[in-house]
């Protein structure tokens, strides 16, 4: 008898099962998403390239030293990059993804949030 029990039971119990699943997977209102903890450094800007804040930009790691690309051409180096910044962009194939935060024209630096 509790066998036959545990037999009928069970295709009910798997279907609450997945609602249950299905409600956990559905975002609402008020479900929180990690955002990536962006890290941010400064490029001096190389030669007369434009940037400006929210510009998305590809970061590579070029011996050693990061190179902040605009589709094939490279608009900002990082001068004295953290290790950390430096080994974390290496473990990701060499590329990252870059924002421009703040741009300082006069000194040709800017602000740049890897993710």
């Amino acid at each position: 008898m509790g066998a036959e029990f545990i037999e009928k039971a069970a295709p009910s119990f798997k279907k609450a099962w997945d609602r249950a699943r299905v409600k956990l997977a559905t975002a609402d209102l008020f479900t929180r998403v990690p955002d990536c903890a962006a890290r941010t450094a400064e490029a001096d800007i190389i030669g007369n390239a434009r940037l400006s804040t929210g510009d998305q930009l590809t970061v590579e790691n070029k011996n050693g030293t990061l190179i902040a690309r605009r589709g094939m051409s490279d608009v900002a180096r990082f001068t004295n990059p953290a290790p950390e910044l430096v080994l974390a962009v290496a473990a990701s194939c060499g590329i990252a993804k870059g924002t421009v935060q703040d741009v300082h024209p006069i000194a040709g630096v800017a602000e740049i949030s890897l993710c």
